[in-house]
C-alpha cells in the first residue's frame, strides 16, 4: 500500500526523471551554444587545432612524395601514417563546433570524400597519381583553411587572428618543401612554381605580422626569431635542386618553433 505522502514523492521522481530526459535530449539536437558560449580559451584551442589541420594536409602530401622518391631516410611512411591519424582526430575534435556559423559545411564536403583520399594516398606513391592527389589536397587545404577562418571569425579578437596566422606558419613550412619536392620530382609547371614562390612569400609576410604583435612574450619572441633565423638558412637552398635532404632536416625545426608558439598565443 502505497500512502498519500509516498505517492507524492514517488510522482516527484518519475516528473525529475522525465524532467531529465527531456533536458538530455534537446541537449543532443540543439548547439551547445544555446545553454553556453563557447569561451575565447576554448576558441583558441580550436582554432589551434583546426590551423593544425591546415599543416597535416601538407604534411601527408609530402610524405607521399618522399615515399615516390625513395627518400626513406626521413621515414616518410611513419610520419604519413601519424599525419593520417593525427587529420582524423582532427575531424572528431572539429564535429564539438558545428555550432559555430561557417563550419558544418566544410566539414561535411571533407568527411564525405575523405575516404577517396585517404585510399588515393595509402597507395603505392607514384608520379602518375600525384597530379589527382595534388588537386584534392588543394581541396582539403581549403577546407581546412575555412573552417579556421569561421572559428576566428567566432571569435572576433585579435589574439584569435594571431593564434591563425602563427598557426599558418606551421602549414606555410610544409608546403614550401612539398613544393619544392614536387619540383625535383619533375612537376615544373606554372601552378608548381608559383606555389612555392606564394608559400615563401607568405610565410615572411607572416613572420613580419607576428613580430609587430604587442603582446608577445619574451618566450614568443625568441621562437619567432630561430623560426626566421631557419628560414634564411634554408631559403637560398629551395633555389637549387636535389637539397631535398637539408630542406627536410631545416623545415623540421621550423615547424617545432611555429608550432610551440601557436600552442603560447593559443593559451594566452
Amino acid at each position: 500500500m502505497i500512502y498519500k505522502n509516498e505517492q507524492f514523492n514517488f510522482s516527484k521522481v518519475i516528473l525529475n526523471q522525465f524532467i531529465l530526459v527531456v533536458f538530455i535530449s534537446l541537449a543532443l539536437v540543439m548547439p551547445s551554444t544555446a545553454f553556453a558560449e563557447i569561451s575565447e580559451a576554448k576558441l583558441n584551442h580550436a582554432i589551434d587545432r583546426a590551423g593544425l589541420q591546415r599543416m597535416l594536409t601538407q604534411r601527408m602530401l609530402k610524405s607521399y612524395c618522399q615515399l615516390g622518391q625513395d627518400q626513406f631516410y626521413i621515414k616518410p611512411q611513419e610520419k604519413l601514417d601519424d599525419a593520417l591519424k593525427r587529420y582524423e582526430q582532427g575531424l572528431s575534435f572539429l564535429i564539438g563546433f558545428e555550432s559555430v556559423d561557417g563550419v558544418t559545411e566544410p566539414l561535411n564536403k571533407i568527411i564525405s570524400f575523405w575516404p577517396k583520399y585517404k585510399e588515393l594516398i595509402m597507395a603505392k606513391a607514384t608520379k602518375a597519381n600525384t597530379p589527382e592527389l595534388v588537386k584534392l589536397n588543394e581541396k582539403l587545404l581549403s577546407l581546412s583553411h575555412q573552417i579556421v577562418l569561421a572559428l576566428q571569425a567566432e571569435s572576433g579578437k585579435e589574439l584569435g587572428k594571431i593564434v591563425n596566422i602563427s598557426g599558418r606558419q606551421r602549414m606555410l613550412s610544409q608546403r614550401i618543401e612539398l613544393f619544392y619536392l614536387l619540383r625535383d620530382w619533375g612537376f615544373e609547371d606554372d601552378f608548381y612554381a608559383n606555389a612555392l614562390a606564394k608559400s615563401r612569400k607568405e610565410f615572411t609576410e607572416g613572420l613580419v605580422y607576428l613580430n609587430n604583435y604587442p603582446e608577445n612574450t619574451e618566450e614568443v619572441k625568441k621562437l619567432l626569431a630561430k623560426a626566421e633565423k631557419s628560414f634564411n638558412l634554408f631559403s637560398h637552398s629551395l633555389d637549387d635542386k636535389n637539397n631535398a635532404f637539408l630542406i627536410s632536416l631545416t623545415v623540421g625545426q621550423l615547424l617545432k618553433y611555429m608550432n610551440t608558439a601557436t600552442n603560447l598565443y593559443s593559451k594566452m
